[in-house]
């Protein structure tokens, strides 16, 4: 059995990484901005539905194709992150890397999900943390590591000082965001606001992924792809 000897490769951002988010996001715009609008598509039709909230098949069917669109949408946009960082993300390396990954990466996102729906039992500000703790965790499970978690916080110590500045600035944005969500839900309401608001989180998480992808590809965990999952 051999051993790799983890070595981090040059830092594909200068000054920041979510400037340098910004341009190189836009190498996956087709996959990207396709998946966002089908998302946004399938989320208002279900607005328009409007099944009402309780057990019942009808909400229990709602929830889930909206779940599982989030999922679809979440995993596209990780995959077109990562491999907008090494140069062009097409259709085909977007489709071919989500689907090489697709379970591993489910996995870490149903957890990383429940732990933003348990802080929000507490407190609300809380899924801020959970978002900047575990920045690097649906990365790293659609870069196929198994242990996604231990990479994520090994990713965060590499580059902490970048990781800390990021963060907080990310925090910041996040509240501005919320903000923005409630005043989008109270003067505009119903199907509209619905489509307003999934095109803009979908592409301000595309833009985030991105930049978090830059660090992760940066630190020594981050630097390949593991050979197999």
């Amino acid at each position: 059995m051999s051993t790799t000897i983890e070595t981090a490769a040059p830092a594909r951002y200068r000054i920041s990484a979510i400037l340098s988010g910004l341009a190189a996001m836009w190498r996956a715009a087709g996959p990207a901005l396709l998946a966002i609008v089908i998302n946004a598509a399938i989320q208002a039709a279900l607005m328009y539905l409007d099944v009402q909230s309780g057990f019942s098949i009808g909400f229990l069917a709602s929830f889930v194709v909206s779940a599982a669109a989030a999922m679809a949408l979440y995993a596209v946009l990780t995959a077109a992150a990562l491999e907008s960082v090494d140069g062009t993300a097409s259709f085909a390396s977007v489709l071919a890397r989500s689907r090489r990954h697709i379970l591993l990466f489910a996995v870490w996102t149903i957890v990383q999900w429940t732990l933003i729906v348990m802080v929000a039992l507490v407190h609300v500000g809380l899924i801020l943390l959970v978002a900047a703790l575990t920045p690097f965790l649906p990365l790293a499970a659609m870069d196929g590591h198994r242990a996604a978690m231990v990479s994520n916080f090994r990713a965060v110590g590499a580059r902490f000082g970048r990781w800390l500045v990021t963060s907080l600035v990310l925090i910041v944005a996040g509240l501005v965001l919320y903000l923005l969500s409630a005043v989008n839900t109270f003067f505009v309401k119903g199907t509209p606001a619905s489509v307003i608001f999934w095109l803009v989180m979908g592409i301000v998480a595309w833009w985030l992924l991105t930049a978090w992808a830059l660090i992760f590809r940066a630190t020594p965990v981050g630097a390949r792809e593991p050979a197999s999952d």
